[in-house]
């Protein structure tokens, strides 16, 4: 605690901002630059039960929720900075810096600070004199004394995650109700994302990394929004999502049991993630590996010819090769390759390798900041505007257009 109050003080003589510390019951632990305090000289200021005891309390809660600085205009109408303290997952007080005039010093703040005391005349000219000694501050620079205030308090708690941890859940929540607040006004049923499911399915078995990661978040927005953000109930989801894919893995991508051991793993720190941007993350860790492992086990027939040609466009599709380069390779004739492939696959050959070097190009797009002109080299197509055009035709959308939305 005493790093704390050095923080505190820190923060108040340099911001000329008084702080105050209370416990989590409400009640004034200490005070810096009390003298300065508006509030001091008034009976009511720390008064339990009074309107006063009760804004601190109320914005004590939510600067807790926040995990971060909670600006709020306390009853006279003046600015203050609540920040919770947590140590070891557990609320042990919250720090109030302020008040704050923020903007102009309006007639109404003092007949605030009248009704809420009740006095008289000689009592009035006495807070006319002492709103006017107060600094004024625009909204933005009471924004940036919250974010001044948070970093030197935070400077002196180790660790901080509980912070980052808090913070983090109540942005995942906000977004959740936001997309809540979406369905209503469209009057929409929120019901399980079926057809998102089977094209995630479908994307793992065609071993698309890029693709099957972009469908991912948007099943797991749509599940989030019908669990209500419930974090359990989402991970439940998540977890039959992963057994069905680990199931399919085993089965079509020909997984040994040794192979199958990093998709428990990441199953199990799905089980154990305490917050639904981790849980994603490991989902996503499980998810690009079952993808990558029906890449290398696409063909799942009894064609060697086809289980070859398919291996050699996997490891050639940067470079430049043709159906007369796989058929020469194979040592069989490029008619007859051409007639197996497509009986085999259900598309031509070069049909797979489009898909696999866009695909390739889908996964360099969400990644990095490459040209486009690199990404279509390095995702084997050497003509940038061929790139874009078959891109196009596979996507629906350009290279650009899908870098946009995937960032």
């Amino acid at each position: 605690m005493d790093r704390i109050k050095e923080a505190a003080s820190s923060f108040a003589e340099a911001a000329n901002i008084p702080v105050t510390c209370l416990d989590v019951k409400g009640a004034i632990l200490w005070e810096c630059c009390e003298g300065s305090k508006l509030c001091s000289h008034f009976e009511v200021y720390g008064k339990p039960g009074s309107v006063c005891f009760g804004n601190l309390q109320s914005s004590a809660k939510m600067a807790a929720q926040l995990g971060g600085p909670y600006i709020f205009l306390c009853r006279a109408g003046l600015a203050n900075i609540a920040f919770s303290l947590i140590v070891g997952r557990k609320v042990t007080g919250c720090l109030i810096a302020g008040p704050i005039l923020m903007g102009e010093l309006k007639e109404s703040i003092l007949s605030n600070i009248a009704a809420i005391n009740g006095f008289g005349f000689d009592s009035c000219l006495k807070t006319v004199m002492l709103l006017k000694n107060m600094k004024a501050f625009g909204p933005k620079e009471v924004s940036t004394l919250a974010t001044l205030f948070e970093n030197c308090i935070l400077g002196s708690l180790t660790p901080n995650e509980d912070y980052l941890k808090i913070n983090k859940h109540y942005h995942e929540m906000q977004k959740i109700a936001e997309n809540l607040q979406k369905y209503k006004k469209e009057n929409k049923a929120a019901a399980y994302p079926y057809e998102i499911e089977a094209k995630l399915l479908q994307s793992v078995k065609n071993g698309d990394v890029a693709d099957s990661l972009a469908v991912f978040r948007a099943f797991l927005g749509e599940v989030s929004v019908i669990e209500a953000g419930d974090l359990s109930s989402i991970r439940i989801k998540i977890l039959n999502l992963c057994s069905v894919l680990l199931r399919l893995s085993a089965e079509k991508a020909g997984l040994s049991r040794e192979e199958t051991e990093p998709y428990y793993a990441y199953m199990d720190a799905v089980g154990e993630a305490d917050s639904i941007s981790e849980l994603s993350a490991q989902a996503s860790n499980f998810i690009e590996q079952a993808a990558r492992a029906f890449r290398h086990g696409a063909y799942s027939g009894n064609s060697q010819i086809i289980a070859k040609a398919v291996s050699y466009i996997l490891e050639s599709y940067k470079d430049r090769i043709s159906l007369k380069d796989i058929a020469s390779t194979l040592h069989t004739s490029p008619s007859y390759l051409s007639m197996l492939f497509k009986q085999e696959m259900g598309f031509t050959i070069t049909d797979y390798l489009n898909q696999v070097r866009i695909g390739r190009s889908r996964e360099l797009l969400s990644e990095g900041n490459l040209s486009l002109l690199d990404i279509a080299v390095q995702s084997g197509f050497e003509d940038q505007s061929y790139f874009s055009k078959v891109f196009k035709k596979i996507n629906g959308v350009t290279p650009k257009e899908y870098r946009k939305a995937s960032l």
